[in-house]
């Protein structure tokens, strides 16, 4: 039996024809791309040659500067216009000897690290000085020896005119060349410093060059020191004098068929030229990538598209013919049976889609309630990868202004029996919050934590009064409907989203207060709540104090616990509560002291121990629990004594901070998370075993620092304040200012002055 040809119809062919298309132009796309990110790339190149030269350029200028300073401050040495005008300057003259030693110190202390040749010549009496005034250079030979300098050379350079020019010589039998700058300094003076060429050369190399490039000087006599002699290899550029003065500062050149970027500055009134030649091989290497590239892109194209081509039609195509071939269907209409089983397969797959969009959407959702909850709690900064993430998961990232907002759930309010489930009933009570806000016309996020649930709510069309009316809206529904009772607590109002943490604390304080108060049911805002809270009769300061016994206990500060205690008695005993209230602070600072101990590490046999104790869990009154407190940190305290765990724990801290004291990061934040502890901890520690907070012993740690380095450096203050840990001077003189009671500048004057009058003193004594 003959075998049936399967049935292909035509869009097997305009898909085969459709892939092959696509697959160029993908192809010619990227190597679009990869041709223009090699143009980009040669460019970024040229760019960093530029500022590689404009370095180096800066150090020549750097160099020259310092040497004509030199001669400036030589010039307004004492002495200069007597032995200027002299006609005979005696070698070895108490007069010569005291110019020659100012001379070389001036030298020395303007020009760093100088141990050069350096002549002064006086025109009027022909006196030569370099480094002694006992010989003459020019008499005894020195010049034309050691110096490797001619005669002719010699009467050439004295010549020179007020403003300074450079050359380089060379003797013939010496196997190097020297740099030299000169320049009448006075009238009928010329000075003249000479800079060996292995130094210039090595100095030439110390910047981050390609390899083959090469930096040389080159003065109006066509000699050149140039980089590659540092590294024993000749310099091998034909450079004329004449020639680069007229080149543009930046141009390409080609030498033996190599082609150059050639950039060059002249300096000394044009009497020096500094050269940097760098080899330019970017226009073989792009002849190479092109051709590589578009054959590459030929053969991947090529293999690619019939490989797949071949996949395509096996593969993918057969189901089709079989199924074609098994419809039935006219032959002349079976082209549409195609379309109709892509229709299918592209349905399924798009909801296959909308499946995966589902369930990223609902990633999504999780991922934004959990940074709302970190962010709101201060466990992570806002930064802009974490607002983008909350602006897709519906944030209001763009309000001006906002509220946080906290709805509780009230556990033991009488309420008709719930009928719906807790997960339901805490899903439906999201939706309802953010329903209402939104029909309010907020801007609203609601994530659930916990029992409770926290809000950010925008006020761009609103205030805080109309919130709060929507949230009773909320807790109406919620009693009628839902049939349970919730309290909502509402932040003042904040104008920044970096505030968002500050707006929580509010927020909590607000419930905490509801919570302690026994208010249950109501809406309450802080700003409302604030005089309250701080007034004699509310619980602001109560539960300040018990957020300070928290840290005390934590940190193993026991007396100072026992000392917050004592004021929590006092306080109660001055400002009685109701008695609802009252029995509400006992609950809640018992709570609070047993959860502290259990964070401090306590022996846990004893904790249990506390934890069953009916006069310590179910105290009559405040005053009874405070007296059972007190025998706790007493014994607890003189347990610690025994051990005395916080003393290596403050002395590991200071180490710490003396070795890394000049970090203008180093905080207590910082220090805290370094050692593992929280910043309440690590402000006890130092208050309970240095008496002294954090802060101020690490600013009197560096301005000790600081107030060695200015009596016995020459450094800047501003350095010295980069030095020691600060981020600029002015931090530092503030500081300075505040322990020391004088500013770094004054201190350093004054103990200037201190060692002149002592050196003064020591002078007079017989």
């Amino acid at each position: 039996m003959k075998k049936t040809k399967p049935y292909r119809g035509k869009s097997f062919y305009k898909l085969l024809a459709a892939f092959f298309a696509v697959t160029l132009l993908c192809s010619m796309l990227m190597l679009t791309q990869y041709l223009a990110n090699e143009k980009t790339q040669r460019e970024e190149t040229i760019e960093s040659y530029h500022s590689m030269v404009e370095k180096s350029m800066k150090n020549t200028e750097s160099m020259l500067s310092y040497i004509e300073e030199a001669g400036t401050r030589i010039a307004q040495l004492d002495g200069m216009a007597e032995l200027a005008t002299s006609e005979n300057i005696p070698l070895g003259s108490p007069e010569a000897q005291h110019f020659v030693r100012s001379y070389l110190h001036t030298v020395r202390k303007t020009i760093p690290a100088t141990d050069q040749p350096m002549f002064l010549y006086f025109q009027k009496s022909g006196r030569v000085f370099d480094k002694s005034a006992d010989v003459d250079p020019l008499e005894s030979g020195i010049v034309t020896g050691l110096f490797g300098m001619d005669a002719a050379t010699w009467d050439q350079l004295i010549q020179a005119g007020e403003e300074g020019t450079c050359t380089i010589i060379q003797d013939p039998n010496m196997d190097f060349a020297r740099f030299v700058y000169v320049r009448q300094i006075y009238p009928g003076v010329v000075w003249m410093i000479g800079v060996n060429s292995s130094r210039i050369a090595e100095d030439l190399s110390y910047y981050y060059l390609p390899e083959d490039a090469q930096t040389l000087f080159l003065t109006a006599n066509n000699r050149s020191i140039s980089s590659a002699n540092a590294y024993g290899q000749p310099g091998n550029l034909p450079l004329d004098f004449k020639q680069v003065s007229a080149l543009p500062p930046f141009s390409a050149r080609t030498w033996d068929g190599q082609t150059y970027f050639v950039y060059h500055q002249g300096f000394s009134n044009n009497t020096l030229q500094q050269v940097i030649a760098i080899p330019d091989a970017g226009v073989q290497e792009w002849i190479v990538v092109m051709a590589g590239a578009i054959f590459n892109t030929l053969v991947v194209t090529l293999l690619a598209g019939g490989s797949l081509s071949y996949f395509f039609s096996k593969t993918l195509y057969r189901p089709v013919e079989k199924l074609v071939d098994t419809l039935p269907v006219k032959k002349g209409s079976r082209d549409e049976s195609e379309f109709q089983m892509v229709a299918s397969t592209v349905q399924q797959l798009s909801e296959r889609a909308k499946d995966y969009e589902t369930q990223l959407h609902s990633q999504s959702d999780l991922l934004a309630a959990s940074l709302t909850t970190r962010v709101l709690k201060g466990e992570i900064f806002l930064s802009p990868d974490i607002a983008e993430a909350l602006r897709q998961g519906g944030f209001p990232i763009a309000c001006q202004k906002f509220v946080v907002l906290i709805l509780s759930i009230d556990e033991d309010a009488d309420a008709e029996s719930p009928p719906i489930q807790q997960e339901e009933a805490g899903s439906l009570l999201k939706e309802t919050c953010r329903s209402f806000l939104l029909n309010g016309g907020f801007a609203a996020y609601v994530v659930a934590d916990h029992t409770s649930f926290l809000g950010v709510v925008g006020l761009d069309s609103g205030g805080l009064e109309e919130v709060k009316a929507c949230a009773e809206a909320i807790q109406a529904f919620t009693v009628s409907e839902l049939h349970m009772q919730v309290s909502i607590a509402l932040s003042g109002e904040h104008h920044s989203l970096d505030e968002l943490h500050e707006a929580y604390h509010e927020a909590t304080q607000v419930a905490d207060y509801q919570l302690l108060a026994g208010e249950y049911g109501k809406t309450a805002t802080y700003s409302r709540l604030s005089s309250l809270m701080s007034g004699p009769n509310g619980c602001r300061e109560f539960l300040a104090q018990v957020n300070k016994l928290s840290n005390s206990i934590q940190s193993a500060n026991y007396q100072q616990a026992a000392a917050l205690v004592k004021e929590i008695e006092e306080s109660c005993s001055k400002h009685p509560a109701a008695m609802p209230q009252a029995k509400l602070q006992i609950f809640y600072l018992t709570d609070a002291i047993l959860l502290s101990l259990s964070d401090s590490d306590l022996d846990p046999e004893l904790l249990n121990h506390l934890q069953n104790a009916e006069t310590f869990r179910k105290p009559r009154s405040i005053d009874s629990l405070c007296q059972c407190t007190y025998r706790i940190f007493a014994y607890l305290d003189a347990k610690k004594e025994q051990s005395r765990p916080q003393g290596k724990r403050i002395e590991q801290i200071t180490q710490y901070i003396r070795e890394n004291y000049q970090d203008i990061n180093l905080s207590a934040g910082a220090v805290a998370e370094h050692f593992h502890i929280s910043l309440p901890v690590l402000s006890n520690l130092f208050k309970s075993e240095l008496n002294v907070g954090f802060l101020d012993y690490l600013h009197k740690f560096r301005i000790e620092r600081a107030k060695e380095l200015i009596v016995h450096t020459d450094h800047t203050i501003g350095d010295i304040s980069a030095m020691v840990g600060y981020a600029n001077s002015i931090t530092m003189n503030r500081a300075f200012k505040r322990y020391e009671g004088v500013t770094p500048g004054w201190y350093r004057q004054s103990a200037s002055s201190h060692a002149a009058a002592q050196k003064g003193a020591g002078d007079v004594s017989p």
